[in-house]
């Protein structure tokens, strides 16, 4: 008997902690892509906001002032705890990437934590250039 509990204890211990939050936090949360330089002191936000049981709207950006590049979020979001459907429209412009117009990705979207990870990440990482790589997080 002694011999179950310890393992049902190393079990929970040892797989239950993934750093994935078990509810969605509503209000602001950090949101970035790798391209713009992220700012300590504020950071690209979104504000998520609870519409049905695990349903929330998203909305917000990450702007660099400098260089006019962004990143811009809004939709919907079923919350899965390591897993995010958002249902909506993402944009990003950077300068150097896809000759500097806009990329639009419309409709379903999967963001995913994974392991230790603190956020949520896009996981249709392509831009509309066919060979770039964006990185989109929003932190929990």
């Amino acid at each position: 008997m002694k011999y179950i509990l310890f393992l049902v204890f190393i079990f929970i211990c040892g797989f239950g902690a993934q750093g994935q939050p078990k509810t969605m936090r509503t209000g602001w949360h950090s949101f970035t892509i790798q391209w713009i330089e992220i700012d300590k002191k504020s950071p690209g936000r979104v504000y998520i906001k609870k519409i049905g049981a695990d349903e929330y709207s998203v909305e917000g950006e990450q702007r660099d002032s400098k260089t006019k590049d962004y990143v811009t979020i809004k939709g919907t979001i079923l919350y899965q705890e390591n897993v995010l459907k958002f249902n909506g429209k993402i944009v990003t412009k950077i300068n150097f990437i896809n000759a500097g117009q806009p990329c639009e990705l419309n409709g379903l979207s999967i963001f995913k934590a994974t392991g230790e990870r603190k956020y949520w990440r896009l996981q249709q990482m392509l831009n509309c250039d066919g060979s770039t790589t964006d990185y989109i997080d929003i932190f929990f």
